[in-house]
This record gives C-alpha cells, structure tokens and sequence, in this order.
C-alpha cells in the first residue's frame, strides 16, 4: 500500500542492517539518479525493510542506486513513495536517461498538469542522429506508443512502406534516416504533411544529412593530410657499401 506523498514510511526507524553502500565515486552513465535516490534512504534502513513496504525485491532496490543501471518507473513510484518523495517532481529527469522500452512502459504523465516540466524534444532541437532519435522516441510516446509493427503497417496503408528493422535503426540511433524512411515514421505515427512540424522534421534531416556529409569529407581530408605528412617524414634509404 502505497502512503500519501510527503509521508515516510521510515520515519522514527531505528532498524540496524547492512550499511548503505557509498557510491560518491561511481562514475557510471547513472551516477546522478543513483546518488540522489541512494541519499533518500536513512542509514538505519535496511534493503530488507524496504522490499517488505514496497513489495520490490531487496536486489531490485538495489540496482536502483547502481550506476550503470536505471530502474523502472515501477520501480521509481514504490522507491520515491516510500521515502516521502513525490514522484511527478522526479519524472522529468528519469525521462532523459530511460529507455525506449521504460518510457512505453511509463507513458506520459496521466495529470495534464503535470506534462508540462517534461517538454517534448522538437525537430527544431535536433543536432544529430542520437537527438533525432530522442525527438522521434518521444513523438511515439506522444501518440501512444504504437509498435513498430503497427507503425510500419499504418505507414503502408498511407503508401509511405518503412519496414520494422529501419524504424528500429532510426529510433534507436544506429542510422540517419533516408527521407522515406522518415517520411515512413512519420506516417506509422499518424503525422502527414498537414502538420506543421512535419515539415520541420524533414528539414531537421535535411541538416543531419548535411552536417554528416560535411564530417565524412572533413575526416577524408584529414587523412589524406596525415598520409602525406607520414610520406614526407619517411627517410631515404641509400645503400650501404661493404668495405673488406
């Protein structure tokens, strides 16, 4: 049973049990979450105490306060409950670190109220390949999560084909996408020409494609200078004469 917000459930304990692990050091790619979530728990309290209260597993609990992992929003309502924490003043920043998955799972705050501190990522914002990404994530979350199958089945009957492998490359960052397979996305999330950010989308890629085509020859060019000065360096060889 969860308590209201602003309650903790570990007011007054005095619990002895293992210490709280001291993860002032960690420099995993969660350090942050980590060490705000692991200073909630008081130092009498033990992993055991809480997974009792909370219904999570002790080893749950702890991967929560690893990091190089990131918890569930499950997982983050029991954990921020139990200490007394509101959860909706955290949700903007669990945002920015969780998964594809996590974030369909969570969906998007239910109090409209509370949408606001969690902007969505426009094409506007976009920089390059990994913050395309972010924004198109984000827009499928927006429209309810649709699966990559309905996406690319709802893009078809729009005569905009994008198969499910290329949807999964682009949300996940592993390639630009070409502009049909943009356009495709696009069109798997209910979005068509009449909206006025989907031409903003198409000239985000536009710049990506740009901005890529702009490194690849700068790296060209770069090599190139570095082979010739490796040529120039090399010393000349003159033979040796034997003297009997």
């Amino acid at each position: 049973m969860l308590l209201p917000f602003g309650r903790s459930r570990f007011k007054g304990r005095t619990t002895m049990g293992r210490p709280r692990r001291d993860i002032s050091a960690d420099t995993g790619k969660h350090a942050r979450l980590a060490r705000q979530l692991s200073e909630l728990r008081p130092r009498n309290t033990t992993l055991a105490d809480l997974a009792k209260l909370t219904g999570i597993s002790a080893s749950t609990l702890s991967r929560a306060t690893k990091a190089t992992e990131y918890p569930s929003w499950k997982t983050m309502l029991e954990y921020l409950t139990a200490f007394g924490e509101d959860p909706d003043d955290w949700r903007p920043q669990w945002d920015m670190c969780a998964t594809e998955r996590q974030r369909s799972q969570a969906g998007v705050p239910a109090d409209p109220a509370q949408r606001a501190p969690y902007q969505r990522m426009m094409p506007t914002s976009v920089l390059d390949k990994h913050t395309c990404a972010v924004g198109l994530r984000e827009l499928r979350i927006w429209r309810g999560s649709p699966t990559y199958a309905a996406m690319s089945h709802h893009a078809s009957k729009q005569d905009q084909p994008v198969a499910k492998t290329t949807i999964s490359d682009v949300l996940n960052a592993k390639i630009v996408p070409s502009v049909n397979a943009l356009k495709g996305i696009l069109a798997g999330l209910g979005m068509g020409p009449d909206d006025p950010e989907y031409d903003q989308w198409l000239q985000a890629r536009r710049v990506l494609e740009a901005t890529e085509m702009r490194q690849k020859i700068a790296t060209k060019a770069l090599q190139h200078a570095t082979n010739r000065r490796v040529h120039r360096a090399r010393p000349m060889l003159s033979p040796v004469r034997r003297e009997d």
